[in-house]
């Protein structure tokens, strides 16, 4: 009777613990919108709509519900080690973590405030539904889906630009004292102790027209950084981003995202399909055929080497020979892919409109 009770007492104990993991098919992960991934020491964290954030232990077979302080959109997330990372996303929100993504703290934000336009735009951002994230409000067919389109951030004004309110889009961290993060209207934010403190240094760049910046990239080894962003903008540091210089761009329209494959070969992508090549870190760029109309997002190397590009309508754009060419697969129910990740299992992590979801036949 004894052994019966402490069993079941035992059981009692640990049922808390056992209800917190998630299956990967639980609404939670596939019935939500994710936009972003990253791997914090072999953990997978997850972020995305309504202040969401999700981690797996397993490479994504099972998901618990981290922690957070805030409900706006998250966009992006990045970690440094296997405990300290930061996730941002709408009204400039900045989330620090120091347990590996289980909970998080607010450490900046920037809400829009004062004249009755600012509101309004504020508005309009805080209404868009992630089916306006990723469709085009505006029924603009020359976007089509693409995630981000320029228009629910629509220009209005020259520079200077007034941030506020601003969505950002990308963080990237550079150790556990310095990030940065960009977004909306040229937004850009680092800090240097750790998330105490986050200053605005939109003047780093040479964009005094304000085009939202929408990725953050670092190169394998050396200390090259790119950002690139509406209007076809890239931007390249060669000191971890403390100095930055304009590139010559081959396109002049929305680049969502950067993927260096070496110290000198980067890709970078966006609207309409479009995949550019340099192989000498961008001082010249050469076209990738890629057989989309649709938007290109997010990017990762595997360890064999492989290039794989995640695209809106489901697309999945692999390439064996250092991103020269590339071969397309669409995912069954054609929703649009946000982020991807590689699994240290084999395969890959992708989220965007289908939640978060393992891909392991990646070829």
């Amino acid at each position: 009777m004894r052994k019966t009770l402490l069993l079941a007492t035992a059981a009692m104990l640990s049922a808390p613990l056992q209800a917190q993991f998630i299956d990967n098919k639980s609404p939670l992960v596939t019935a939500n919108n994710y936009l972003d991934l990253a791997d914090a020491g072999g953990r997978i964290v997850a972020v995305g709509d309504r202040g969401k954030i999700l981690y797996s232990d397993d490479q994504g077979e099972h998901w618990q519900a981290a922690r957070t302080p805030e409900e706006v959109l998250l966009t992006a997330v990045c970690f440094a080690d296997a405990r300290n990372g930061w996730a941002v996303g709408h009204d400039a929100v900045v989330l620090g973590t120091r347990d590996g993504g289980e909970s998080w703290t607010l450490q900046y934000s920037d809400p829009l405030g004062g004249s009755d336009d600012s509101d309004t735009v504020d508005e309009e951002l805080d209404d868009l539904s992630m089916d306006d994230i990723y469709g085009d409000p505006y029924e603009d067919d020359a976007y089509g889906d693409d995630l981000y389109s320029d228009d629910p951030y629509e220009e209005t004004a020259a520079a200077p630009v007034d941030t506020s309110g601003a969505p950002l889009l990308d963080v990237h961290c550079e150790s556990r004292d310095k990030a940065v993060a960009v977004g909306g209207y040229g937004y850009y934010l680092e800090t240097s102790n750790g998330g105490d403190t986050w200053n605005k240094r939109s003047n780093a760049l040479s964009n005094n027209d304000g085009w939202h910046l929408y990725g953050y990239a670092a190169a394998p080894a050396s200390s090259d950084r790119y950002l690139v962003g509406e209007k076809g903008v890239i931007f390249r540091s060669a000191d971890k981003g403390e100095n930055w210089e304009a590139l010559s761009s081959p396109y002049d329209g929305t680049l969502f995202g950067a993927t260096p494959i070496s110290d000198y070969q980067v890709l970078v992508y966006g609207l309409q399909g479009n995949v550019w090549l340099t192989a000498n870190r961008g001082s010249s760029w050469v076209k990738v055929p890629s057989k989309l109309t649709r938007g290109v997002n997010d990017g990762t190397v595997l360890e064999d080497g492989t290039v794989v590009l995640v695209t809106n309508a489901g697309g999945i754009l692999t390439s064996h020979d250092g991103g020269q060419t590339f071969s397309l697969r669409f995912l069954p129910d054609r929703e649009s892919i946000s982020a991807v990740l590689p699994r240290k299992k084999g395969g890959v992590v992708i989220a965007g409109q289908g939640g978060v979801r393992v891909i392991e036949d990646v070829k």
